[in-house]
């Protein structure tokens, strides 16, 4: 195995992908360059760019490196996008196009819902997702777990299919992952890390580490609103910083749209909702060296002065060059209930 934190080298090539087998098809030559960006809060989580000299149509393509070092290889599928043509020039017969890249995710937030389709009461929500994100787009789907819904999710008006599929996912605090291979994961919100960093590894952070933090707008009252019932959740912990008797003050979170999983109550859901709300997010950015299989939602365990304790990644940037760079922003939450 390539230990990244150390020198190695690193050759790249795009394959067209089979939309049919998922696998690597013809190989693109004359790829200029390549960007991959990732964000847990986007509903389609990746996105990129790439310049290739010559015309390419708009198809899935996949980012490869593989790394050499000390005799060994390793290959690392770094993304698999969906690309589309956005521009380009052409000089003296010379082609040079410019393409943005979409998430596998794509196709479902462009197809709307069913007028009045809904997930029923009683299903599993992991499948329900499989379901629905599975007629919509290319991409193989894996799934890890599962919860159920203890009532109807009504999909709103004019929702996506990606809409719908997030809005089932986070009943069950449940989330989707995109791998470098283009398959799409949906399991539980991870808690164990995908990267720990610690004793000979340190050096896979690059640079200074920045920092934020805000607690400010942490609610410490949860208000559900029905048709005809109300549930409400404070937290009057004297041991927690955010409560009311500490502050002296609400800070309500208003919440009409419920959806209870796991045969839990109204009481009982408005009090989870309050203990999931009451995380504060002590943020930190920094750019690392390349690690496998770390995405939005997963886990980075430091102990690093700068970044003790486990921090769940928010964001990265990554950099196709000489190696792979991701700069990347985590958090690390804070549980203020107690």
């Amino acid at each position: 195995m390539i230990d990244f934190g150390k020198n190695y080298s690193s050759t790249w090539r795009v394959f067209k992908v089979n939309r049919d087998t998922w696998a690597d098809g013809e190989i693109i030559e004359k790829v200029d360059s390549v960007s991959i960006s990732r964000d847990a809060n986007s509903i389609m989580l990746e996105s990129g760019s790439m310049e290739v000299s010559g015309d390419l149509a708009q198809d899935y393509y996949r980012i490869v490196m593989t790394a050499e070092q000390d005799g060994a290889t390793e290959r690392v599928d770094v993304a698999t996008l969906l690309f589309t043509v956005d521009g380009g020039t052409e000089d003296y017969g010379f082609v040079f196009s410019k393409l943005d890249g979409c998430s596998v995710l794509y196709p479902a937030s462009t197809t709307a819902v069913t007028t009045g389709e809904y997930a029923p009461a009683g299903v599993d929500g992991a499948q329900y997702v499989a379901k629905l994100l599975g007629d919509a787009i290319n991409a193989p789907i894996e799934i890890e777990g599962s919860f159920t819904l203890n009532n109807n999710v009504v999909h709103e008006l004019g929702s996506s299919v990606l809409e719908a599929a997030w809005s089932v996912l986070d009943a069950g605090n449940f989330v989707l992952q995109v791998d470098g291979r283009g398959v799409v994961h949906i399991r539980p919100k991870p808690i164990e890390p995908s990267l720990v960093v610690s004793g000979n590894n340190t050096n896979l952070i690059v640079n200074g580490i920045s920092f934020e933090s805000n607690d400010a707008e942490l609610p410490n009252r949860y208000i559900v609103l029905t048709d005809n019932l109300i549930a409400t959740a404070s937290n009057n912990n004297l041991t927690s910083r955010i409560s009311i008797p500490n502050r002296g003050f609400t800070v309500d979170l208003v919440d009409t749209s419920p959806m209870l999983v796991n045969g839990e109550t109204l009481n009982g859901y408005a009090l989870r909702r309050l203990k999931e709300s009451s995380i504060l997010k002590e943020t930190r950015s920094y750019t690392r060296e390349y690690a496998p299989d770390v995405y939005p939602f997963s886990i980075v365990k430091s102990s690093i002065n700068e970044m003790k304790g486990d921090y769940r990644v928010e964001s990265q940037s990554i950099t196709c060059g000489n190696g792979i760079t991701v700069s990347e922003k985590a958090s690390k939450e804070i549980n203020l209930w107690e």
